[in-house]
């Protein structure tokens, strides 16, 4: 007899607990998926540390499962466990009791065949002896006959006779005591024998109740490490997560100082260029002083002439600032255009990563419920959510 479990009976009793009160909850249907999922990967039945790892599995991937919904769902499971190695137990103690039964009847058995052969002993030990007398007294009264004829040495005979016969009792009498004796010892040693059986039973009883223990301890002590590893995957979830959030805050930290970098940049080609606009207009105002100035001292022709010139210039300085203006401002869309290119193309590569891990998930999922499919396993469903 054995205490594992297999999968459709652990699976039958998570389902039994989360549909007991008529509904599901959303993140109780999840736990349930993620353990049909992962104990689809072992073969064979399941120990009581197989299940507790696997318990545990499937709680580190469903977070959003409370840990009063969890705990009751690991009790009612360890329970199943539980009552299966106590039925167990039973077996192994009733077999134990039939063991000593049989070892008692053997040990009776045993003394019953030796009492009866003591007996049979006994009683061929008095034939025998009734048979000797028989010869004897035949003997003596031959004796007594043959002493009509010679009295003297019937006295004799019959002395010599009367000694053996005495001597024989002797020897059966010791014969007698030493068979008596012998099967005395007997009885002792059967007796010794059967307590020493006894007690070996005893001590190894009491040996396999130790080992229990020890195995018991071990157990819970295993059960306490994945306890403190389940804290600790919930902790590293917590830190992944505070991570993620601190780098999304650098990404939009990032963001914000290359818009207002942006903006900067802009401000000073604004600034750059203003600053060139007024240059041009106060060159142009001075020239225009000047040539009023010229203009006093000159002839109207020098002037005119002059005043070409200066248009000219002004003319060309004109056609530079707006060269350079023009320059300046393609260089910035240029930038602007690349910057937009590569956020885009950042935007994209984002997408399509996110893009095939959904598709790898879809297929991973659809292999496995393929898989799952081909196996002969029965797996309860669960019965669709109340709307």
């Amino acid at each position: 007899m054995s205490d594992d479990l297999n999968m459709t009976e652990i699976l039958t009793l998570v389902q039994d607990f989360i549909t007991s009160d008529g509904m599901i909850k959303s993140e109780q249907r999840k736990f349930y998926q993620v353990l049909r999922t992962v104990l689809s990967t072992h073969d064979g039945t399941f120990s009581n540390l197989d299940i507790q790892q696997f318990l545990l599995l499937a709680r580190t991937e469903t977070l959003e499962l409370s840990d009063e919904d969890y705990s009751e769902i690991y009790n009612v499971v360890m329970e199943k466990y539980a009552t299966t190695q106590r039925l167990e137990e039973e077996a192994l103690l009733e077999k134990e009791l039939e063991v000593k039964a049989k070892l008692r009847m053997m040990a009776e058995s045993k003394a019953k065949e030796e009492a009866e052969a003591r007996l049979k002993a006994e009683e061929e030990a008095r034939s025998l002896s009734d048979a000797r007398l028989k010869a004897e007294e035949e003997a003596r009264l031959e004796l007594v006959a043959r002493a009509r004829a010679r009295i003297e040495e019937e006295e004799r005979l019959t002395a010599e006779a009367e000694q053996r016969v005495r001597d024989a009792e002797e020897a059966t009498k010791r014969a007698v005591e030493r068979a008596k004796r012998e099967e005395h010892e007997r009885l002792i040693a059967s007796e010794e024998e059967t307590k020493r059986l006894e007690e070996a039973e005893k001590l190894r009883i009491e040996q396999d109740a130790r080992a229990r223990e020890e195995e018991e301890a071990r157990v819970r002590e295993e059960v306490e490490r994945l306890r403190q590893v389940e804290e600790e995957a919930l902790k590293l979830a917590a830190e992944n997560s505070r991570i993620e959030e601190e780098r999304k805050a650098a990404v939009a930290e990032e963001e914000r100082r290359r818009i207002e970098e942006e903006e900067r940049i802009k401000a000073e080609q604004a600034a750059k260029i203003s600053a060139e606009e007024e240059a041009r207009n106060r060159f142009a105002k001075e020239a225009h002083l000047k040539m009023v100035e010229e203009s006093i001292r000159i002839s109207e022709e020098q002037r005119l002439a002059d005043e070409a010139k200066i248009n000219s210039e002004l003319e060309e300085i004109q056609r530079l600032a707006d060269e350079e203006a023009r320059t300046i401002k393609e260089q910035e869309e240029k930038r602007l255009a690349e910057e937009n290119a590569k956020i885009a193309q950042q935007q994209e590569a984002k997408r399509l990563v996110e893009e095939n891990a959904r598709i790898a998930e879809e297929e991973a999922k659809l292999a496995a419920e393929a898989e799952l499919a081909a196996n002969t396993k029965s797996i309860p469903d669960l019965p669709p959510l109340d709307d």
